[in-house]
């Protein structure tokens, strides 16, 4: 009997590994499982079901503790975050038929010197873990949308004094009758991706009208891992498609928008792509949500208009669009990604009462781990055992 392929874990598994690997044995042997944390913990495998040796190694890069050089001859599949540090050059996994990341973004692998090792021509797939984030990200969208729309940061703030303020409608302005309501506002989704399209799903549910800004402009299908009864999979959800190539289509997302949810990700491309132009087009009350990354956004920019947005006239409510040299002014954010990250002590965004920040984790679901298992469990079956492309392949053969 040939031997199994193997399998490197070079990344640490919470809540355990004794919980985690399991689950991905017992997914590489076919069993269909429940997506619950709580419902797969003490999951008995027969090892000789599962098609693959697994290995797990947490803190690949400290001394003695990663894969040793046989292993790494071994290896058909590594299942990481970071490339292990000694993982200098596909000379040394002469096996290797997949990379399955642990992260949706791929830029922070590009530049190692085993990335830049990989032959032109060489069969090696890379994919990413686009997909896995979808729920706990756009609930974050949601919720964050929500409570600025509620004025927690606001309520919270006066809670956090000393002594505790209880706030008094009046002081809110408007009698105290100021809570705005999701239902009948638009959203606007730049870029439709994996977490956009759920984000999609989930405002509409809420009463919101769903407009997105992509290169195309067009309703597109999505491929990958995608969790069953999430998203938008055929792009039916937008009321309009916008082109982000296109500066009057732009302009025109941005100005029909009461929230923009950023989701776009770390390229050349989009650096810098939410700039001045952009959040002058926006309303005046809009709410700006990252989370895609800090980088895509003119930041400096944006606190300016988040401090006129504190001091903004009359009823923003009555602002629907703006001329093409608008107000420089929103209402406020949420940000789940800046640059830099952390953010520094002295950044302007800690003090400003219309911003909600988060340490760039709202994707760090209590099922995280076991969605990376079942995505590389279903890849290494593919690409190993099947021979075809893996699911969000980002280098090699994808999806047919």
């Amino acid at each position: 009997m040939s031997p199994k392929p193997l399998i490197l874990v070079c990344v640490p598994l919470y809540p355990s590994a004794d919980a985690v690997l399991p689950y991905l044995k017992a997914r590489l042997a076919g069993k269909k499982l429940p997506p619950r944390a709580s419902e797969v913990n003490d999951l008995d495998v027969n090892e000789d079901t599962v098609p693959f040796e697994v290995k797990y190694f947490p803190t690949p890069n400290e001394e003695g503790k990663g894969p040793s050089d046989q292993d790494w001859e071994k290896c058909a599949v590594l299942v990481c975050l970071q490339i292990p540090e000694r993982l200098k050059s596909t000379t040394q996994v002469p096996k290797l038929k997949l990379v399955q990341l642990c992260s949706a973004g791929v830029n922070h692998i590009q530049g190692t010197p085993f990335y830049k090792s990989i032959p032109e021509k060489s069969d090696l797939i890379v994919c990413s873990a686009s997909g896995i984030h979808v729920v706990p990200i756009s609930e974050h969208v949601i919720a964050t949308t929500m409570a600025l729309y509620h004025n927690f940061p606001k309520f919270i703030l006066s809670g956090a004094q000393d002594p505790p303020r209880w706030i008094r409608m009046p002081e809110l302005g408007h009698g105290g009758f100021v809570v705005r309501e999701l239902r009948g506002r638009t959203i606007g989704l730049l870029g439709y991706g994996h977490i956009a399209r759920e984000t999609a799903r989930m405002a509409q549910a809420l009463g919101m009208r769903v407009i997105c800004a992509t290169r195309t402009g067009h309703p597109t299908p999505i491929k990958g891992y995608l969790l069953p009864h999430t998203g938008d999979h055929d792009g039916h959800i937008p009321a309009k498609w916008y082109t982000t190539t296109s500066a009057d289509s732009l302009a025109a997302f941005y100005a029909n928008a009461d929230v923009v949810v950023n989701s776009l990700p770390a390229t050349d491309e989009t650096r810098g792509f939410v700039d001045e132009g952009a959040f002058r087009r926006m309303k005046d009350d809009a709410v700006f949500v990252n989370i895609g990354r800090g980088d895509t956004v003119d930041q400096e920019t944006m606190i300016r208009a988040l401090e006129a947005g504190l001091h903004a006239p009359g009823d923003a409510d009555t602002v629907t669009e703006k001329p093409d040299k608008g107000n420089l002014r929103i209402g406020a954010a949420s940000l789940d990604v800046t640059t830099p990250e952390p953010l520094p002590a002295d950044s302007k965004l800690w003090r400003l009462p219309n911003v909600l920040l988060t340490p760039h984790m709202s994707g760090g679901s209590e099922l995280y781990w076991y969605r990376v298992a079942d995505l590389a469990s279903i890849n290494a079956v593919r690409v190993v055992r099947e021979g075809k492309g893996g699911l969000n392949a980002v280098r090699g053969k994808g999806e047919d």
